[in-house]
Parts: structure tokens; sequence; C-alpha cells
């Protein structure tokens, strides 16, 4: 008996280490509160909702965008612009399509001395109203390019 007990005692904190160790860590990932996929469209996109929160919160928009088509020889162009409301009022982001020549593009940024520099998909965290539309527009085009636009919007908190 006195044997066992021992062994018990010994071997508890074995087991409680094991079962420790197998205990799942899980990443709390922020909410998505909307996404979109639009393919190819070579039209001009006008004011639409992505979201109107029911509670004022911090939110990050996160958009991947890329010239499907081009126009062999002229420089391609859309925009995409991002409204939302917050603690001061109305405010607004813009960012440029563009793709030059025959090279297809994404989201860029005009450099001093003109040339454009690829952004990737851009991030913009930001506080939205209760009740205030968060909408996104694309403009442009009118080249016979089309584009490919990605987004999600999560709630931070």
């Amino acid at each position: 008996m006195y044997k066992t007990l021992c062994v018990a005692v010994l071997l508890l904190p074995t087991f409680a280490l094991a079962q420790a160790r197998n205990v799942a860590v899980t990443s709390i990932s922020p909410p998505i509160v909307a996404k979109g996929k639009l393919i190819n469209q070579s039209a001009v996109i006008p004011t639409t909702t992505i979201f109107t929160p029911t509670q004022t919160g911090l939110y990050r928009l996160s958009v991947y965008g890329t010239i499907t088509t081009i126009t062999t020889g002229i420089a391609s162009s859309w925009i995409y612009n991002f409204y939302w409301n917050d603690d001061s009022g109305q405010q607004s982001a813009e960012q440029l399509l563009l793709a030059y020549g025959d090279q297809y593009g994404q989201f860029s940024q005009l450099t001093s001395v003109g040339a454009p520099m690829p952004l990737g998909g851009p991030t913009l965290v930001f506080e939205a109203k209760a009740g205030t539309p968060v909408n996104y527009s694309v403009t442009g085009g009118n080249d016979g390019s089309a584009f490919s636009l990605y987004y999600t919007l999560e709630r931070l908190e």
C-alpha cells in the first residue's frame, strides 16, 4: 500500500504536466463583418454600402485589386474610393489601381519621379460611427480595361 501511494504521488505531477502540454492554443481573430469579390469589372462602381455598423468601433479594411485586362499601349487606371464617418465627421481615402504598357497592374503609388510603385493591397484601420454606412466606389476606366477587387472588413473593437 505504501509503495502504491508513493508511485501515485510521483506519477501525478508527470500526468499533470503531460496534460498541460496537450492543451490546444486557439487564436482569436477579429470577426469579419463584410467581404466581397468582384471579378473582371469593366465599368465604374457607384457608391456602394459595404456595411453599416450597429455600434461605434474600430475596424480594419483590407483590399486587393488588380487590372485583369488592359488596352495595349495605353496606361490603364482605376481609382478605389473609400468613405466612412468617425468622431470628426465624414472621411475618405482613395487608392490608384494602375497598369503601364502591357504589364498588368495592382494598387500603386506614384513616386516623386512619376513612376508607379506597386503597393499590393492597402489596409486601413479606422473608426466607424454607429448607424452611418461604410461605402466604396470605383472610378476611372473608360479605356477598355477591366479589374478584379477583393476586400475584407473586420471589427477590431
